[in-house]
């Protein structure tokens, strides 16, 4: 359901070509292990069950379909930054995803059944302290928490469909060694290229 509902809202958004595919998804892909993955060889999604069962949090399963995403719109997507921007998008579409339907629960809260207990931490959407170049290059989780932050941040000011828009539609202009900077560059092209660069201050002020 969660997938199906994601995918309908990329249409929504004029996007027909992006991971329009059947996914193939496994609740228990990692033999009992934590740690839910998208597999680029395979094209499937593997949820964990340590802790708390990964599957049943929309989070984990939206966060991982991202992966799936960004690997439809630019194959071999990894190198440079890619790495922390992936995780950053996971976070960011997760997020979107789960404020569209309840914008007043732990707004601010990434994984809020998986994470934020005993089992693990989880993370937020936008952390304040980041920032860039100095906080890009860390573990991909917690750099992307950077690239998560920006960009939900632009969301908040822009709304969801104007910034959701211009997240899904700047990858089709990156390769596959982006930095984060070349990546706001082509957010704020894409502002441009949709919308006669009608957000642009907002985009600049943020991201610049």
């Amino acid at each position: 359901y969660q997938l199906d509902h994601s995918q309908r809202y990329i249409q929504s958004l004029g996007f027909t070509n992006v991971n329009n595919r059947v996914q193939e998804v496994d609740p228990h892909g990692l033999s009992g292990a934590d740690n839910s993955h998208y597999v680029p060889s395979t094209k499937r999604l593997a949820f964990g069950e340590g802790g708390v069962d990964d599957a049943e949090d929309a989070d984990v399963v939206i966060h991982e379909y991202g992966h799936s995403i960004q690997d439809n719109i630019v194959p071999g997507w990894g190198g440079g930054q890619e790495g922390a921007m992936g995780e950053g998008f996971g976070d960011y579409w997760a997020g979107t995803y789960s404020t569209r339907v309840n914008a007043v629960f732990q707004p601010n809260f990434v994984f809020n059944w998986d994470g934020h207990n005993e089992f693990w931490a989880g993370r937020v959407l936008v952390d304040s302290t980041l920032h860039y170049p100095e906080d890009a290059n860390g573990e991909v989780h917690d750099s992307g928490t950077l690239w998560c932050s920006g960009i939900t941040d632009c969301q908040r000011r822009l709304g969801h469909t104007v910034m959701d828009r211009l997240v899904i539609d700047h990858h089709f202009a990156l390769g596959t060694s982006a930095t984060m900077a070349d990546a706001a560059n082509q957010v704020i092209q894409s502002d441009i290229d949709l919308y006669g660069g009608a957000h642009l201050s907002t985009l600049v002020q943020v991201l610049g």
